[in-house]
């Protein structure tokens, strides 16, 4: 399951209690577990079809595929145990811009993982995938998604209502959010 998403180094992270890092078999108990907790993919704008190993697996190794993106595993510095994952999809090259989305477990919650992976993801956008904006949809009642989002140089550019129908039937209105990555970096 191992493979790099961009060549180079990837940029440092200012929180030495986290890496980031390539996918690694040891890596799918964490992310199944997260690909299979129904509200927290709710919040993250998604309702996946399947979530049995077959498809979990199926799930990581289209994010790994996506050469032109960028996929990684946020780990504890110490025990390099993941965390959650970040990507960046969905680029346009001749416009240069990029999706970005962050995912961390439920231990790994509520700990400034959140901001300092999105730091991460910001930089390496800018820096390894020549990106020059970022864009994200975040669940209108995504309330600590929009706070980190904005203390991280986004703006909200425009609602999309009802945009979002959770896997009860349930639509949600989801803020389209945008950070000029040519603005002094975080």
């Amino acid at each position: 399951m191992s493979a790099p998403m961009t060549s180079g180094t990837d940029p440092a992270s200012s929180d030495s209690s986290i890496i980031f890092r390539s996918l690694e078999e040891r890596d799918f108990e964490t992310l199944a577990a997260i690909r299979r907790h129904t509200q927290l993919q709710a919040l993250l704008l998604t309702v996946p079809d399947a979530t049995d190993d077959d498809a979990v697996h199926q799930w990581l190794a289209r994010r790994v595929a996506d050469r032109d993106g960028a996929f990684r595993i946020i780990a504890d510095a110490a025990s390099n145990d993941a965390l959650g994952f970040m990507q960046i999809g969905q680029i346009h090259r001749r416009n240069k811009t990029g999706y970005g989305g962050i995912a961390l477990s439920e231990r790994s919650r509520g700990r400034g993982f959140g901001q300092t992976t999105l730091r991460f993801l910001i930089t390496l956008a800018h820096q390894q995938l020549g990106l020059t904006k970022l864009l994200a949809e975040i669940r209108a009642d995504n309330f600590a998604s929009l706070r980190m989002h904005l203390a991280m140089g986004y703006r909200i550019v425009g609602t999309l209502s009802a945009h979002f129908c959770d896997a009860e039937g349930k639509a949600h209105d989801v803020l389209l959010c945008e950070r000029q990555l040519t603005d002094q970096m975080p």
